[in-house]
């Protein structure tokens, strides 16, 4: 598998994304959990997505980009293959004895 850079870019928001956004965030969890989506962030202006998908190829990856809820809303969609994506590894908590 490789990774690739996505960026995202959103209009301003309206109605219709708002409306989008719950069914996007399923999705976006969904591949989470299947380790499809490595990362994602959104702006906090709202307008811009970083994600870095787990795909095959970089056609693999923009068709799953292309499953996203809100891509008829993307104005613009980069794709950035990378050579690698490192991330802090995830932590079990402490065990506590009391």
């Amino acid at each position: 598998m490789a990774a690739f850079f996505f960026q995202l870019e959103l209009p301003e928001i309206t109605d219709s994304i708002v409306a989008t956004i719950p069914a996007h965030r399923l999705l976006i969890n969904k591949l989470f959990s299947e380790g499809r989506i490595l990362s994602y962030s959104v702006s906090s202006s709202r307008n811009m997505v970083w994600c870095v998908i787990n795909a095959e190829d970089e056609q693999e990856a923009m068709e799953l980009v292309l499953t996203f809820p809100l891509f008829h809303h993307f104005i613009d969609v980069t794709c950035h293959p990378l050579l690698f994506h490192n991330t802090l590894p995830t932590t079990m908590p402490g065990m506590s004895l009391n």
